[in-house]
C-alpha cells in the first residue's frame, strides 16, 4: 500500500482499495469478464483476445492477482488463469 499506514485501516477498506486498482483500467475489467464467461484462459489466448502486448497483459495479470481476483497455474512457456470465484464474490459483497 506505498507509504500508507495499514494499520489505519479496517480491513474491508484494504480490500475495497485493492480492488478498485485491480479494476481501474478497462483492459482488466474485459480480462474478468472472459474469464466469467469462459472459466479459464491460457495468457497467449488473452493477448489475442485483447489484441495486446504478451508483457501488458502480464503487468495486468500481475495486478488482478495481487487483489486475488485470479488464479494463476503455471505450466511450460504459458499460465492458465481462472477467476477466484470466492474472492470476486468476497468484492461484490462488500460494493452491495
Amino acid at each position: 500500500m506505498g507509504a500508507s499506514k495499514d494499520n489505519n485501516y479496517t480491513h474491508e477498506e484494504v480490500l475495497m482499495s485493492q480492488f478498485g486498482r485491480a479494476m481501474a483500467h478497462p483492459a482488466r475489467s474485459r480480462m474478468i469478464n472472459l474469464l466469467k464467461e469462459n472459466k479459464s484462459f491460457r495468457n497467449t489466448d488473452m493477448c489475442k483476445e485483447l489484441k495486446m502486448g504478451v508483457s501488458s497483459v502480464h503487468a495486468h495479470i500481475k495486478i488482478l492477482k495481487e487483489a486475488d481476483l485470479i488464479h494463476v497455474e503455471y505450466a511450460t512457456h504459458e499460465y492458465h488463469i481462472t477467476l477466484h470465484q470466492e474472492n470476486f464474490q468476497l468484492y461484490y459483497n462488500l460494493l452491495t
